[in-house]
């Protein structure tokens, strides 16, 4: 099959092109999946580049060689032929529409246990599903880790992103004013046109984006900041008394993370939360639960919708597409149809 194998680090993953690599066959509990669409985002990027956590050499996991990508959608090829209980039974059957979220997404073919797929929704479509795959997290960061009330303002650093635009959804969808930082003008004006939000600031415009924030709050500073690109220290001048941030990400970082006076905490009463999701989940199946069924039903009830940006067919242009977002091209959600889903469905 081809995938997007990593035999060592690639320090600029826009050159990054598919291989032939072994089709790997199934464990006994696992399914094998035929991807139809991938989903590259920032992560991928740190992955390719040995800076991400999980590529620490003590206590990750993640080394080379390796087939790069999280986020997926695809077909049902296999099914587990030993499930992981004496008792129980496939959840999913051959041929059935499933997306999920496993290292070795960028490939044709992926194996994985049960835990790692969900079944795509009556209704939508398996390039929505890929899209919306790994935003699960943004539902949870905004529902469940700040507890969003309405009224409240909710700031989205990295609003445009993948991750950032559906922490705005949610947000808005639960009667939070919402404002968005924006990192060009450009793409300010993509969101004042396509999203619904209360404010659009940009950061490198040359005005003073705090400054505009201040006033939109009327001095008080914003109740929430959900930080996807890691600006901890500049949320903290944003706040109000008694704000919370949550931590989602470090995409702007390249590895690099800051440091945080931590009496700046202590003179607003701030709160700062990291959110794993991954790990989170693992922890805590009964809280995932909760999180994918009121995730998925904002999804199905029409409330969170992708914003796709581009054009990107077939694993030849994943490393296109992830130059795109080392750029800082895009604007919302990057999907890769790597097959057809009509012709899959048919084999």
């Amino acid at each position: 099959m081809k995938a997007i194998l990593i035999p060592e680090f690639a320090p600029d993953p826009s050159t990054l092109q598919p291989s032939e690599v072994p089709t790997p066959p199934p464990k006994p509990d696992e399914y094998q999946i035929s991807i139809t669409h991938c989903a590259p985002q920032h992560a991928d990027i740190l992955h390719a580049q040995g800076k991400h956590q999980n590529n620490n050499a003590k206590k990750g996991w993640c080394h080379p060689p390796f087939i790069l990508g999280y986020d997926f959608a695809g077909i049902v090829r296999s099914v587990p032929s030993s499930p992981s209980s004496a008792t129980s039974r496939p959840k999913f059957s051959k041929g059935d529409r499933v997306f999920g979220i496993a290292i070795g997404a960028f490939a044709e073919s992926i194996c994985v246990k049960e835990a790692a797929i969900r079944r795509v929704p009556d209704g939508l479509s398996n390039e929505t599903a890929c899209a919306m795959a790994g935003q699960a997290v943004s539902y949870a960061s905004v529902r469940h880790v700040a507890d969003v009330q309405a009224g409240e303002t909710v700031m989205v650093s990295g609003a445009s992103g993948g991750l950032g635009s559906v922490c705005c959804m949610v947000a808005k969808a639960l009667g939070a004013k919402v404002v968005a930082l924006a990192g060009d003008a450009e793409k300010a004006e993509a969101m004042r046109r396509d999203m619904d939000v209360d404010l659009v600031v940009v950061m490198n415009d040359g005005r003073d984006w705090m400054a505009e924030v201040m006033a939109f709050t009327e001095q008080r500073g914003v109740d929430v900041f959900l930080d996807n690109i890691g600006m901890v220290n500049d949320a903290i001048r944003c706040l109000a008394y008694f704000g919370r941030i949550v931590i989602i990400g470090f995409a702007a970082r390249k590895g690099v993370m800051e440091e945080v006076k931590m009496n700046k905490l202590l003179l607003k009463s701030i709160t700062i939360m990291g959110y794993r999701f991954g790990e989170s989940g693992r922890r805590h199946p009964a809280l995932l639960e909760r999180i994918w069924a009121g995730y998925l039903g904002m999804l199905q009830k029409g409330e969170l919708k992708p914003m796709l940006y581009g054009d990107y067919r077939g694993l030849e242009d994943v490393g296109r597409a992830l130059g795109d977002l080392a750029e800082r091209r895009v604007y919302g959600k990057v999907v890769v149809k790597v097959a057809d889903e009509e012709e899959l469905s048919r084999l």
